[in-house]
């Protein structure tokens, strides 16, 4: 693995100030948080001016930071997640090979210019940190815009590099790539509008972005070890199961925005199977090790200020509530479909106990696995019903009892009486149809 840069030792006060952003960064957006302590890397290094990311490793100068207020220092890390969650630094290599975006040239540096308003314009609608006047803003740039679609429509304006650098790809940090860095030029910010409204007025100006036409940071593209020549970055699996546990965290704490969600839900409708899709929200809402905030991750515990985020506990989950539609309109070849899928997750997630509703126009049946291996011989027993379709006695069932289940996992036609209300505890309706439950996540089964 190359090491691109030596990793800097902070003072005393940097490491307290850094501490305290990490803790408004986990309260102002527990979803980006959550990734950042699951996914990457913290790098302090000198070897950056300002900030970097390269989708793993999370790169800052503890000298640029510490000049910065504290929301402000909350505001950057937030805005490098989201270049990780985006994949920004993916796509960007992607389209360096080619040697064009879009049909017009590769501009590495306008590339990250684009990431940088639509991010910036994002945290500011959803008042995440403090954002500085002195950075990027294009008040025309919404943040539901494709950096794509933004890079075309603003080709032909875009000024010349701050510091007149050459446009072109930074490489590998520590490779000798090309292109500009904040802080290597001079002069106003040319790629930032100043009717900005009254967000961040009173900040002190960024002296080191301003240099850097409005950037503060850097989009390197993935480390690749030069032995194997693989890249460090999570498979597309591992990836969207980090967005899923991020996610269920982000919703278990009430804060996830509406323009988040619409994201996640672009990534994981991206040409996912829907084999795929139910192992991810599985996976994200159960984990594998599953995370849980009884039992607190010991090694934030002991920093100065304390930051309280999950520890990790060794099975994936207590109960699982699985619930079949036993109506008629469910046959053998969707019951075969979907336990042979959701049998595998449970045998990865490892949950305590399994239990299993039968459940036509009330509950015919109930089960209770404590392995896989039993999971399978009630397979074998097959379901009883034949009567009308209603959903609710499945949730009525587990408030009688008491049970509240770390997931319920429905599989049905979509077609019967749904509960006045959403529980307490995740729901992903397998749906053998196109319609959608009105609350929970909702996967649209093929049955061949």
């Amino acid at each position: 693995m190359i090491v691109p840069f030596n990793k800097a030792k902070l003072s005393y006060a940097q490491e307290e100030a850094m501490n305290t952003a990490k803790v408004g960064f986990m309260v102002a957006c527990p979803f980006f948080a959550h990734y950042y302590y699951g996914e990457m890397i913290d790098y302090p290094t000198h070897g950056v001016p300002t900030a970097a990311t390269d989708g793993r490793r999370l790169y800052y100068n503890p000298d640029y930071l510490y000049s910065l207020k504290h929301h402000e220092r909350v505001f950057v890390l937030a805005h490098e997640v989201m270049h990780a969650v985006m994949r920004h630094s993916k796509f960007s290599k992607s389209y360096r090979l080619a040697d064009n975006l879009r049909g017009l040239p590769w501009d590495h540096d306008f590339y990250n210019v684009v990431c940088d308003w639509i991010i910036n314009r994002l945290l500011m609608d959803e008042k995440v940190g403090q954002y500085n006047p002195s950075w990027l803003y294009n008040p025309h740039v919404l943040a539901a815009d494709l950096p794509e679609d933004v890079y075309v429509k603003w080709w032909k304006q875009r000024p010349p590099p701050p510091g007149g650098g050459n446009p072109g790809n930074p490489g590998n940090p520590g490779s000798g790539g090309s292109g500009s860095q904040p802080g290597s030029g001079s002069g106003s910010a040319p790629y930032t509008f100043k009717d900005h409204g009254t967000t961040g007025k009173a900040a002190k100006p960024d002296k080191v972005a301003e240099g850097a036409g409005g950037r503060f940071d850097q989009i390197f593209e993935p480390m690749v070890d030069p032995a194997s020549g693989a890249e460090d970055a999570p498979t597309e699996m591992e990836f969207k199961e980090a967005i899923a546990r991020a996610a269920a965290a982000a919703k278990a704490m009430g804060k996830m925005p509406a323009t988040f969600q619409s994201m996640i839900d672009e990534i994981m409708d991206a040409q996912v199977s829907w084999k795929d899709y139910i192992r991810m929200l599985l996976t994200g809402k159960l984990g594998m090790g599953r995370e849980t905030w009884e039992r607190p991750n010991r090694r934030r515990l002991v920093l100065n200020p304390m930051i309280y985020i999950p520890g990790r506990r060794g099975f994936g989950a207590d109960t699982v509530v699985i619930g079949l539609d036993t109506s008629g309109s469910i046959g053998q070849k969707e019951l075969d479909s979907f336990f042979g899928e959701v049998g595998g997750i449970l045998q990865d997630v490892k949950p305590k106990r399994i239990i299993l509703l039968d459940c036509d126009a009330d509950i015919a049946q109930v089960r209770e696995a404590r392995s896989v291996d039993d999971f399978g011989v009630i397979r074998e027993q097959g379901a009883k019903g034949g009567g009308g379709t209603n959903f609710r006695p499945v949730f009525e069932w587990c408030e009688k009892e008491m049970v509240k289940p770390d997931a319920l996992v429905y599989l049905t036609d979509m077609y019967g009486d749904f509960p006045d209300k959403a529980p307490a505890y995740p729901v992903i309706w397998c749906a053998t149809s196109d319609v959608k439950g009105p609350f929970g996540d909702t996967v649209h089964i093929e049955v061949k």
